[in-house]
């Protein structure tokens, strides 16, 4: 999700992730540990094209995703296509925003990626996508339905300890919407940081180009 459009929007549409998916999962069973995956999706309008492009890897246990165009519109013609062409980590004129992730507690912070040159910078997105597994692997049991008790003698004690039950998950429900809360404000405050560190990477961009040319 990039987080400065109001209101978000994600990265890859659905067509896109069906055409991305299969190769990005090839691609990570083939790459080695030192290896990053990069991506480069380009949508033909007209004279123009839509570039979407950045990387992914997976450094101490955590995925990186970073994403140097998003949507951007440039001639076919181009030569910063052929930039972004030959390397995918190339930003045009940035991404357009900083990236984030639902739920927000799995995001363990962005910044800003020069990787592809000091035009304009990627954002990158370190993501706890273990945790985030078991998360999914978890809710999905939870949701699991249980069928119900034939009447019996003992059907009185099964609905007194389904209803102790429900109360310990509202609970629980509580603790995690309280969580949740809080992760997601660290999360925002840590993207505001990212997005002044992406206005300083501009800056800086501008500055340079400033210089006079030897």
């Amino acid at each position: 999700m990039m987080d400065t459009a109001k209101p978000a929007k994600p990265v890859f549409s659905p067509e896109e992730l069906t055409l991305i998916q299969p190769a990005i999962r090839r691609a990570f069973q083939e790459a080695s540990g030192r290896e990053w995956i990069a991506f480069l999706l380009i949508e033909p309008q007209g004279a123009e094209a839509g570039v979407t492009s950045g990387a992914l890897f997976v450094e101490r246990q955590k995925l990186h995703v970073v994403v140097a165009n998003h949507h951007t519109l440039v001639a076919k013609t181009s030569k910063e296509l052929a930039r972004v062409r030959a390397n995918p980590l190339y930003s045009i004129q940035g991404s357009g925003g900083v990236v984030a992730f639902e739920p927000p507690r799995f995001g363990l912070g962005t910044k800003a990626n020069w990787s592809g040159g000091h035009r304009a910078s990627a954002s990158e997105l370190i993501l706890d996508h273990t945790a985030f597994l078991s998360y999914l692997t978890h809710a999905t049991s939870r949701e699991t339905p249980v069928r119900a008790l034939p009447p019996s003698r003992e059907q009185g004690q099964a609905e007194s300890q389904s209803f102790s039950d429900g109360r310990s998950d509202q609970g629980a429900s509580r603790d995690e919407t309280t969580l949740d809360r809080l992760q997601g404000e660290i999360a925002r405050l840590k993207q505001q940081l990212s997005e002044k560190d992406l206005e300083i990477g501009r800056l800086k961009a501008e500055l340079l180009r400033s210089y006079p040319k030897p």
